[in-house]
């Protein structure tokens, strides 16, 4: 015989989508919406949660009256111009389910410039940002180095430059001499030994900078890293030295770190891993420059200044997170499906039942990453919880149940139980807690609301003490 929590299931759990207006990246939106409450008693939601993090509430916990419904509100909000997809859950002690609405939201860039990127990936935003930087002046390499070091580094207008790497100041009016007492370079953040100093590389002002002459020396041709070992040279923060591979590699100081990795994500993109200076390595470690050293107003004035001289924009000065819509800046990085599997809930607390008699549990599945989610086994690891039906895939998006039944055998027992859940993402347990004692197996179902039901003529009539509603 069947328990509580047995009422009329899917008729009860039909989810919806609640599709955010469009809004500008990093700005939140919100909307509104209810949670029912199918039964007619209270209902307690004890968990309220997102799987991504552009989505999320302010709300854990709450409840909701018997046959009535609380308004809740969900925010987005993200620093990119794509289309997000996720679920929204709660989950109740009261539902053999949770409660699941599925969630949409856009935004776009505030600056109609970078419309071109809305929603682009990898390869075709990478073939859309070549473009965008492809359109600009190319000046020769004596006309670009007088513009860099005369205008455009001169940034408080008194004639004079700075050392990226040292901070060391000079006095110019132009190109300075690389010897004493000057003693300044033009660092190739990409060396231009390995595109043999070729044009329009070798004068894009993006990729160039101010450099002490001795300190552009020791830079050399040296991949970018962090030194943890035999330090060779320092000087301001800026050193040589051996990575945690034992290789040598140059660590520009923390205030030119995050310019570096934009300049060299703008190259790649728009020229081309020449000589195969760039690799996986090299590009992690770029990746956290980039978030560890933000955009600041210097370099803000820079790039504007660079617009006004070669006429065009790094898309990585501007919205420096599109790095993070790109696998890869060097290598062409197929398209693979990644599905990412969730369940809720993760613990699942049964009611107490008599020994024989059986109650369900739907368990939620949800694949909220990108291709099928194939769900090759559901196991359970006690023989009292039984797995009596698993999707076999779940699409992308989507979710999907997992049917679990609860079968006490022993009289006032405590049972646990964990199922696992394999799948071509990764494997996932959900923990399983039942109780028994020595009831008859006949519950009250107070709680229960009839799917379907019909009026009929009293039985028997006339009217006894006795009263059949059929």
């Amino acid at each position: 015989m069947s328990c509580n929590k047995c009422r009329q299931f899917f008729s009860q759990n039909v989810p919806y989508y609640i599709n955010l207006d469009t809004t500008i990246t990093n700005k939140t939106d919100s909307a509104s919406f209810y949670v029912k409450n199918p039964t007619n008693q209270m209902l307690h939601i004890t968990s309220v949660r997102t799987l991504t993090p552009q989505f999320f509430t302010r709300v854990n916990s709450f409840n909701v009256n018997p046959a009535d419904s609380a308004i809740v509100w969900v925010y987005f909000r993200t620093n990119q111009n794509i289309t997000y997809y996720d679920f929204i859950i709660f989950e109740s002690s009261e539902l053999n389910y949770p409660i699941i609405n599925y969630l949409i939201a856009t935004a776009k860039y505030p600056d109609a410039l970078y419309s071109f990127t809305q929603g682009l990936t990898d390869e075709a935003l990478k073939i859309a940002l070549k473009n965008f930087c492809s359109v600009n002046t190319n000046n020769n390499y004596t006309t670009s180095r007088t513009a860099m070091f005369s205008t455009i580094d001169d940034y408080n207008n008194n004639d004079t430059i700075e050392c990226v790497y040292t901070g060391r100041k000079v006095y110019t009016t132009g190109i300075p001499s690389v010897n004493p007492p000057q003693s300044m370079n033009t660092e190739h953040t990409f060396p231009q030994g390995f595109f043999n100093q070729d044009e329009p590389m070798r004068s894009d002002i993006h990729h160039l900078y101010p450099s002490d002459e001795v300190d552009n020396n020791r830079r050399n041709n040296y991949d970018f890293g962090y030194v943890v070992s035999n330090i060779t040279w320092e000087n301001a923060g800026s050193k040589l030295g051996q990575d945690f591979e034992n290789q040598i590699v140059f660590e520009a100081r923390d205030q030119h770190k995050g310019n570096i990795a934009r300049c060299l994500f703008y190259f790649l993109i728009r020229y081309q891993n020449y000589g195969g200076f760039m690799d996986a390595k090299q590009e992690r470690v770029l990746r956290a420059w980039n978030l560890s050293d933000t955009v600041d107003a210097r370099e803000r004035i820079r790039e504007n200044g660079i617009q006004a001289f070669q006429n065009n924009r790094s898309p990585f000065v501007d919205h420096p997170e599109l790095i993070d819509r790109i696998k890869s800046t060097f290598s062409v990085i197929p398209v693979i499906a990644k599905p990412e599997i969730s369940a809720s809930p993760f613990n699942v607390t049964f009611d107490t039942l008599a020994v024989n008699d059986t109650a369900n549990y739907y368990v939620s599945l949800f694949n909220y990453g990108t291709g099928n989610l194939n769900i090759n086994s559901v196991t359970s690891s006690s023989p009292q919880f039984i797995i009596e039906n698993f999707p076999t895939a779940v699409p992308q998006r989507e979710f999907r149940y997992v049917k679990v039944k609860f079968r006490p055998n022993q009289l006032n027992q405590t049972f646990t139980s964990a199922i696992s859940i394999d799948n071509n993402d990764s494997l996932i347990t959900v923990n399983l807690t039942g109780y028994s004692n020595n009831t008859i197996g006949v519950s009250t179902i107070t709680q229960q609301l009839p799917f379907e039901y019909s009026l009929s003529q009293n039985y028997p009539n006339p009217f006894k003490s006795m009263h059949l509603l059929k």
